[in-house]
């Protein structure tokens, strides 16, 4: 039986009114507290971290804290990699270290590191780490190994001259082995032959090799005889101008064993000139003009100067090459021979200076010297030949380096000094990070399962010690703010530092999987210059090969970006081309089956929703140039050109960052709209961007030993349990707290860059 509607009552309208009445009235007030928690100047972060090099090290990190903690009333600058506004309303810092973590431990777990991608959408890479971590992140160690006991003191100490401050950071006896020089070449002395890169390390940095991409039209120097340790030396430098194309050629000097510059020649690129670059170069309008020397001329002199047996010695010797369009087999690289830990690079005017006691490139000369340079590089090389690795480890370049640049400079570095091409540049020391906290009375807590290995001696750090990662999570989200900077340190991720290499590799896989697609079926006689044509246009190519044993020939295509394979699926798929109907497909491996849900949550990332990737381009690509095409888009914020990793000149794609993720929305969907060039969603970030292209194009050829093996399942319980626990402490903390979340890395096995994320808790 149908139950009929009782009749509405005078109450019931009176009850309905009240209830939306006051539904309308909280609205009203919450939408009141929005609008004044928006006008309240609330503190937050402007990095600059899209751009293409976005690798962080520790120190900047601490130039970032002492701004947060000490502000300007303490004499802090900003720091250069990232603007704090209203630094006066932040409660604290926070920071979370995951211990035994990398950056590739982030995107083999990315889908399980659900709150952690949620809360943190500021993201960048850590260098990697040195010994001590910990005590690194706390300010009481110097570059890297320090001997802690030996030098607390001067560290603490507010007074002291630059001589006692620089002891800091003087290599101590008992670390001496752990010299890279001396762990590379050994102590005694070698000859040059021992200093000769293999074919391994010149593909890995990047050397024109036989056989390349891009080398297709170089010259080989034809110089194929074995060297011995006799074999003459020759000093190469360049110098190059901006064109229309790129980066090209307009000076080089060539330097013999006995320091006479046998050819020094000015050479007119094939391309119209945008920019002389005359700061670095040297070379003005003026210089050009009538020189009608072209690259290939210079070619053929280098080519019968150089004897069979010839070996070439440069600083960073792959990029002049590369200018001069040659291949040569015999190289030796100052710029590597003497690099430090983690990688660090010296310039060649401080090595010139610490170790020739010389002086190049000096201010009141206009541009680089190429002649000076090549024999710079040259004497290098013959030192260390001559003297041995022994002598150049007893200097202590290091020490000489901080001496000389921190300590006779001002305290607020320009950005143009942190960012340096990956060379070795001046920083703040780590000394000054706790002498700072000390002069404005404030301390550091660290809560942690293991305290500092001598805490009598830093009297600002306060160390509370934990029996487990649990209580670790329980003292801090009992009692919080602790201090002006807090460090809380997880161990449960310590698991996975016995399979670093290992890791690596497998991720790198994976991603390369993701960014593989197989075209065809194509004809026999296909033209693969037509095919990678076409494909390019969707982004960079890695790699390039014929599948034949398949009936009719197939293709497979490696990008160097996941944007580049979704766009050839996309736009590719059922095209003709070199008059074949083809189908473009993705790459299926048991690593790669779950890319698409991979591909799906780094698409709809917080980091990456107000990015567009844009390819197509048919020449390098400038951020100005850009800036002009795409001026009708009224909120772009900034525009990322990679570099290409193998030439280093701007690549034909790039990432345009917009003020919301509405405008990029109606930005890729214009660009769509009107052909010519093709867009979506960015999926990759710069951070990102950076480590594809040295770890997915390098794999390791480590082959896993007899390592004990965690279940998949046991390493993603342990990720989901460290997400979670960073998600409690989170939402712990008081509103205005800048939260820090460090992945350290590891070098221990070789260099892992680690991997960290901020945000503000409001």
């Amino acid at each position: 039986m149908k139950q009929r509607k009782r009749p509405r009552s005078n109450e019931d309208d009176n009850t309905g009114s009240k209830k939306r009445r006051e539904e309308v009235t909280r609205i009203q007030e919450s939408v009141n507290g929005l609008k004044s928690q928006q006008s309240r100047k609330a503190p937050r972060l402007s990095p600059a971290l899209f751009c293409d090099n976005c690798e962080i090290h520790l120190l900047q990190l601490h130039q970032l804290l002492k701004y947060v903690v000490i502000g300007k009333k303490g004499n802090a600058a900003q720091a250069s990699w990232c603007s704090v506004h209203h630094q006066k309303r932040l409660g604290g810092v926070v920071l979370v270290v995951l211990q035994g973590l990398a950056q590739h431990h982030f995107y083999q777990f990315y889908t399980h590191f659900h709150f952690l991608r949620r809360l943190f959408t500021h993201r960048f890479s850590l260098l990697p780490p040195p010994s001590d971590f910990m005590a690194s992140l706390l300010g009481i160690s110097g570059l890297d190994g320090p001997n802690q006991n030996e030098r607390t003191d001067d560290l603490l100490s507010t007074q002291g001259s630059a001589d006692q401050k620089s002891h800091l950071f003087a290599a101590p006896e008992p670390t001496k082995s752990l010299d890279p020089i001396l762990q590379k070449y050994g102590r005694s002395k070698r000859g040059l032959t021992r200093y000769l890169l293999t074919e391994e390390e010149m593909r890995t940095n990047h050397y024109p090799l036989l056989g390349s991409l891009g080398t297709e039209n170089y010259v080989h120097t034809k110089c194929t005889e074995k060297p011995t340790d006799s074999s003459p030396l020759y000093g190469l430098d360049c110098e190059m101008c901006m064109t229309c194309k790129g980066s090209e050629l307009t000076r080089v000097a060539l330097v013999n064993a006995e320091g006479q510059c046998i050819l020094d020649e000015l050479v007119k690129p094939d391309n119209p000139i945008i920019n002389y670059m005359t700061r670095f170069s040297g070379i003005t309008r003026k210089m050009l003009q009538g020189v009608k020397t072209k690259l290939k001329d210079v070619q053929e002199k280098i080519k019968s100067l150089l004897p069979p047996d010839a070996v070439l010695v440069g600083h960073s010797l792959n990029n002049d090459l590369r200018a001069v369009q040659m291949i040569h087999p015999n190289v030796i690289d100052t710029s590597l021979i003497y690099t430090r830990k983690s990688g660090w690079k010296f310039r060649l005017k401080f090595l010139a200076q610490a170790v020739l006691k010389r002086e190049i490139q000096c201010k009141d000369v206009l541009g680089h010297d190429p002649s000076e340079d090549a024999a710079a590089a040259l004497n290098l090389a013959q030192f260390i030949i001559q003297e041995g690795p022994e002598q150049v480890a007893d200097m202590n370049l290091e020490d000489i380096f901080l001496t000389t640049n921190y300590f006779s400079r001002p305290a607020s570095p320009k950005a143009s000094e942190i960012k340096q091409n990956g060379f070795l540049h001046p920083l703040p020391s780590a000394a000054s990070f706790l002498e700072d906290l000390e002069k404005a009375g404030q301390k550091i807590s660290y809560v942690s399962r293991d305290g500092l290995k001598d805490p009598a001696h830093v009297r600002q750090v306060e160390s509370v010690l934990c029996t487990s990662d649990e209580e670790v999570l329980e003292r801090v989200c009992s009692v919080s703010p602790w201090a002006p900077v807090t460090i809380v340190e997880f161990q449960s991720g310590n698991v996975f530092n016995k399979f670093h290499v290992d890791t690596k590799d497998k991720i790198a896989c994976k991603f390369a999987e993701m960014m593989t697609v197989f075209a065809g079926p194509f004809k026999n006689n296909v033209c693969l210059k037509t095919v990678k044509m076409h494909f390019e246009s969707c982004g960079p190519i890695h790699s390039l090969s014929v599948v034949s044993d398949t009936c009719q020939p197939y293709i497979s295509l490696t990008f160097g970006v996941p944007e580049a394979a979704q766009l050839a699926v996309e736009h590719l798929n059922g095209s003709c081309i070199d008059g074949c109907r083809i189908k473009v497909r993705r790459m299926m491996t048991r690593s790669s089956v779950d890319h698409e849900e991979v591909f799906k949550e780094m698409e709809g990332d917080a980091e990456n929703s107000d990015t567009i990737y844009v390819s197509g381009f048919t020449r390098p690509l400038t951020e100005e140039s850009l800036q002009k095409q795409f001026n009708h888009f009224k909120e772009i914020k900034s525009i990322f050109v990679p570099s290409n990793p193998r030439s280093r000149h701007p690549a034909k794609y790039c990432y345009i960052k917009f003020h919301s993720p509405e405008a990029a929305g109606a930005a890729n969907e214009d660009i769509r709209t009107h052909g010519g060039l093709r867009s979506m969603k960015a999926v990759t970030s710069s951070h990102l961007h950076r480590w594809l292209q040295t770890a997915v194009t390098s794999v390791s050829s480590h082959q896993p030993g007899n390592q004990e093996v965690v279940p998949e399942a046991d390493l993603i319980a342990i990720i989901k349990d460290l997400d979670q626990k960073v998600h409690r402490l989170y939402e712990s903390l008081v509103a205005d707290t800048l939260c820090v979340l460090l992945l350290p890395g590891n070098n221990s096995a070789g260099s892992f860059p680690g991997f960290g994320a901020m945000g503000i808790k409001l």
